[in-house]
Order: C-alpha cells, then structure tokens, then sequence
C-alpha cells in the first residue's frame, strides 16, 4: 500500500507538470509520509471510525480502500472522481468507508473531527476519530476550541499532527514557540506523545494504545507523528528555499518504504523477487488507473449547480 500511495503521487506529479496539464487548482502531494496513512488504516474500523484531513489527502483515501482510477478521476476532474470531478486534489472523500475527506481551510477539520467524535459519543458506537493536521494548523484558533472541548467531554478522538517539519515553507522555529509539538497539547488534560511516523511498525503500535484509549472511553490524545515530505507543499514549490540538499538526502535513508522492505527481507519474510513484483504490479495499477481516468467523461455542464447545498431538514417557520 505504501508502494502503491508513492506510485500514485509520482504519476499526478508527472501529470500535473507535463505539456497538456489534465490535472488543475492546487495540488499537495504526500510523498515520503506514507507509513502514517497506513498504519492508520491497519488500525481502523471502516464501520464505526471517522478520518478526517486536511488538504493533503491522497495516502489516506487510497490506504482507506479508495480505488486509485476512481482518485485519479477525480485529479482529472471527471465524472467517476469520488466527488464527481467537483473537488479536486483537496477534497477525497468516500464516507461509506468513515473517510470524511480532505479540506482546503487550514484548522477547518479541527472541530468538524470534534464533532464526529461527539456523535461517536453520544450514539455510543465504540468508533473513534482520528483528525489529522500540518504543524501549521497548531496555531488556528480552531485548534485550542476543539482540544479543549474534547478533553472537557472526553471525546473518542485522536488529534494528530503530521509533522513534516514545515508550515508550507516556514520551519517550525520560525512559527511555535514551542518547537516539540507534542507539547502543545499539554494545557488540555490529556496524554501527549511524538510518534516515529517513518516507522510503520513503531507507528502502528504507540498508536494502537491511544486508540484503545479512544474505544475504553478514557478521552482524547494528542499526537505528534514526525516524518517528512519528499516534495515541496504544493506543485509550485520546488523546497529550494528552505530545504538543504543534505536535509533532503538524510529524511531519504528514513523513507518509510525503504525501511520497511529491508526490515521484511531481513527477517525472510519477503525476498527481492517478490519486492519487484510488487513493484511491477503497482506501477501496472497505476498506469490503468490513469489511462481509463483519462477517458472518463467530464460532468456534464447542467450538473454544476448540483450538491452545492443539502438540506436534510428544511427549515418550516411555525
């Protein structure tokens, strides 16, 4: 699946960047994170548990089960996209699987997760939330509200952020005061932890205790999950500006599917025949899944002023 995430962003890279663009607006890709949306997705529950996200959503869908021609779809905004070609990079959405998708606004996912976890709560369904956020978010109001009322109502909700060490391109010193991000979460009554989010095995097991946490209703916990991003914030940003050669080669010899396959071969769990034949049957994947997306049709024209609002409950006065 890691294979299979990093397979993917180097395709929408190549197709956001050659002549004849098919893929427009902005677009953030997750390369170099993979054994965070992984773990996540060994961990979860697609019955009962929530992931909600920022804009940086591809790793999490496909981990999720989204399927890669369907994701592409939507990068290429066609019909068959998860949100109909509407959304774009930024909003993967598949709620049939708890994946509560990827928004644009910076912190705009810190309450709606909170709510999620309320009604996981209040229905008593044993779910859990995990809402996940950029070392930049930490400091939106919307991270303070929802914190507190999470621990105040002992909510079923992970808070993690995803720290890949950059606010776009701002450092993390240059933005928090408080430069180990674990502890800001340290003011709202609840554990606080850094994760190895490189390490899928590492990952999977400290996360699995604040899950169970969730599931025991013993409350929230606030996660700091440090990794880093090959690729710069956004398509337009080469990282030249604040990401040193040695900087970029070092977090290389931590990729998280490098680390993981040595470890598998190591232990003669895989050999490298079957390590290239996964790679082959990836990349396989990924070509068919943009090939046909790229045949798929455009929504039609009259379908732009649909699912723009829905009202579950029309408002009747008296």
């Amino acid at each position: 699946m890691m294979l299979l995430i990093r397979r993917f962003e180097e395709r929408t890279y190549q197709e956001y960047t050659k002549p004849g663009q098919k893929i427009g607006g902005f677009c953030h890709l997750y390369s170099g994170q993979e054994a965070i949306s992984v773990g996540l997705a060994a961990l979860f529950d697609k019955n009962r548990d929530y992931l909600i996200n920022g804009y940086r959503c591809h790793g999490h869908s496909l981990a999720l089960g989204m399927d890669p021609r369907v994701a592409m779809a939507e990068l290429f905004g066609k019909a068959t996209g998860c949100s109909k070609g509407k959304g774009g990079s930024m909003h993967f959405f598949d709620a049939s699987v708890g994946n509560m998708g990827g928004h644009g606004i910076v912190g705009g996912q810190l309450p709606l997760g909170t709510g999620f976890a309320f009604a996981q709560k209040y229905k008593k369904t044993g779910g859990f939330t995990v809402c996940l956020f950029g070392d930049g978010a930490i400091n939106q109001g919307t991270h303070n509200e929802s914190l507190n009322l999470a621990s105040l109502w002992k909510l079923p909700i992970i808070f993690m952020i995803e720290n890949n060490g950059v606010a776009m391109g701002t450092e993390i010193h240059r933005h928090s005061a408080e430069t180990d991000l674990a502890k800001r979460g340290l003011g709202y009554n609840m554990p606080t932890i850094n994760v190895d989010g490189n390490d899928v095995d590492i990952f999977i097991n400290d996360i699995g205790k604040a899950v169970e946490r969730c599931r025991k209703g013993d409350g929230p916990t606030y996660v700091s999950a440090n990794t880093f991003r090959f690729r710069g914030h956004s398509m337009s940003d080469s990282m030249a500006t604040y990401r040193t050669k040695e900087q970029q080669e070092s977090a290389r010899q931590r990729d998280p599917i490098q680390l993981y396959s040595e470890r598998l071969m190591k232990k003669g769990l895989i050999h490298k025949e079957q390590y290239e034949a996964m790679e082959e049957e990836v990349s396989e994947i990924i070509t068919q899944a943009a090939d046909q997306a790229d045949q798929d049709p455009h929504p039609p024209l009259e379908d732009r002023w649909n699912d723009v609002l829905a009202e579950t409950y029309p408002y009747q006065p008296g």
